[in-house]
């Protein structure tokens, strides 16, 4: 206050003159600095022209027929049934153990750590030494258009398309004349040039803007641009052409194909994307995400310098808008209640996500699903009444109770019945969908546990089973395995009323592979 005081006295202090001097200081490093930008940017649009006269040029050259690879579908294994963990009769069960009372003295060693006793018939504790681990890539961001676009402030053409729920608008020159003239490479690097055009800078500009209002992932933004390009044009090759031009000015690592009769769009993913067919170029493999299967095409050689392949790991979820699902409620046989409803726009989005794995390896896809959040308004609504009735437990307690709420709420149902084939679930789709497996469980427990208590949580992939194993501040008994020097104690959400510690029968965790999750 005192600071803002001296600065008006100081002002009104300030001689005519000085002020209009000062003024005209202000007025000229604006000047400035408005064409030091509008220069840097007419170097961005410079540098922009250059790279797609090049693309075109590349795409003049003859293009080669690249074999096509059928789809792989995720290999089958069979699903072995949930057990039911029977206590033995002679064997009191013990009570929980209430969470110490915080105390002012140094964090309790090991020794001192409130234990939970194991059953009379606890089987001995089993050490995986040197487990397989799957690790999964950390995320990349979002790919960077190869140089910022400024549209010049023109009138456009604003075309609309419903998103799941969300008004997306992309801009579209008003006297936009896109026409293939022929199918053959000239006409489709004529068509590229056209694009090029200043004209369409404010379709790339507008179309990064709703990327990043909406969240959208990789997957989502492509998507998005099909739809938005498709009203504009039909499904036509033209629509093709101009979701790849907008893909490449954003960043993304794209092929464009051709049949004897359209364009196709080939994408780039760091997952091994099942069930969709694709071509290897340059040792990589590019999809056809038209969902068309064996199209024997020719595929232009044209690329960037800096180009990003598709990322399909979930690091937040699209801003969609809201259509809450009816509440449904999910008790426990141990008597824990509570209430749920999910965005059914989510939902729909979900069911559009195609299944992936990583470098091969098809235990890396169930890291993809565990590691994605949950959305908010789920955990205002699910987790106070979780979160209250843990709160008074230690953490094996705690887990126990969050163990046998997943084991008992949910009905099992087998994905080959329910959807032909499998299919795995994001946490909230286990919170929607009637019926789950094995995998749908141990995913929405790793979510509940990691924001519930803190802890650690690696999946366990066993022939035909995924399980969970956490890894605890204190000494918990137990079946565990040890994974960078730490003991992560099994808990199964599909051995019905088993506790923390507890391995379903016929399960070896000496053979026991370990999903890292993050």
């Amino acid at each position: 206050m005192r600071h803002h005081i001296f600065l008006l006295i100081l002002l009104i202090a300030i001689p005519l003159e000085a002020q209009n001097s000062f003024d005209e200081f202000v007025k000229k490093q604006n000047q400035n600095f408005n064409q030091f930008k509008s220069d840097k940017q007419a170097e961005f649009d410079s540098f922009r022209k250059r790279v797609n006269e090049q693309y075109a040029d590349f795409m003049r050259q003859s293009w080669n027929t690249i074999p096509v690879h059928e789809a792989v579908k995720p290999k089958e294994e069979k699903t072995l049934p949930p057990v039911v963990y029977q206590v033995p009769n002679n064997t009191p069960k013990p009570t929980p153990t209430p969470k110490p009372t915080p105390t002012p003295k140094p964090d309790p060693t090991p020794a001192q750590t409130p234990k939970h006793e194991p059953d009379a018939d606890t089987k001995p504790v089993q050490i995986a030494v040197k487990p397989k681990v799957v690790v999964v890539p950390a995320p990349e961001p979002a790919p960077e258009p190869i140089a910022p676009v400024r549209p010049k402030e023109e009138p456009y053409k604003k075309v609309s398309i419903s998103y799941y729920g969300n008004l997306i608008t992309v801009g579209f020159p008003i006297n936009d004349n896109l026409k293939l003239q022929a199918l053959n490479e000239n006409a489709v690097a004529d068509a590229w040039q056209q694009l090029s055009d200043s004209r369409y800078d404010i379709t790339v500009k507008t179309a990064l803007d709703a990327r990043k209002a909406n969240t959208l992932c990789d997957w989502a933004y492509m998507k998005m641009l099909q739809t938005v390009t498709e009203k504009q044009y039909g499904k036509t090759s033209e629509a093709v052409l101009a979701q790849a031009f907008v893909m490449v000015q954003s960043g993304y690592r794209i092929r464009i194909g051709m049949s004897d009769t359209k364009l196709y769009m080939l994408v780039a993913s760091l997952y091994d994307i099942f069930s969709m067919s694709y071509y290897t170029l340059d040792g990589d493999k590019f999809y056809n995400v038209s969902g068309e299967k064996g199209v024997k095409m020719r595929v232009t050689a044209a690329k960037w310098d800096k180009e990003q392949s598709l990322s399909l790991q979930l690091t937040q979820l699209p801003d969609l808008e809201s259509d809450p699902t009816p509440a449904r409620t999910l008790r426990s046989n141990k008597g824990v209640s509570a209430s749920v409803s999910v965005n059914k726009n989510l939902i729909d989005f979900f069911d559009s996500y195609p299944q992936a794995c990583f470098n091969g390896d098809e235990n890396t896809r169930w890291a993809a699903y565990a590691n994605t959040p949950v959305e908010q308004s789920v955990k205002d609504m699910l987790y106070p009444s979780l979160r209250q009735t843990i709160s008074s437990l230690n953490e094996r307690d705690a887990v126990d109770i969050l163990l046998n709420w997943v084991q008992t709420a949910f009905e099992y149902g087998y994905d080959d019945k329910i959807w032909g084939g499998d299919r795995a679930f994001f946490a909230q789709e286990t919170l929607y969908y009637p019926y789950c497996d094995c995998e749908d469980r141990s995913i929405l427990f790793s979510r509940l546990v990691r924001d519930l208590t803190g802890l650690d949580v690696v999946l366990l992939h066993y022939p035909g089973h995924l399980a969970t194993a956490v890894a605890f501040n204190g000494n918990v008994n137990g079946d565990y395995l040890t994974y960078k020097n730490r003991r992560y104690v099994v808990c199964d959400p599909t051995y019905i009323n088993a506790e923390v510690g507890r391995t379903m029968p016929n399960m070896n965790n000496q053979e026991a592979q370990v999903i890292a999750l993050k």
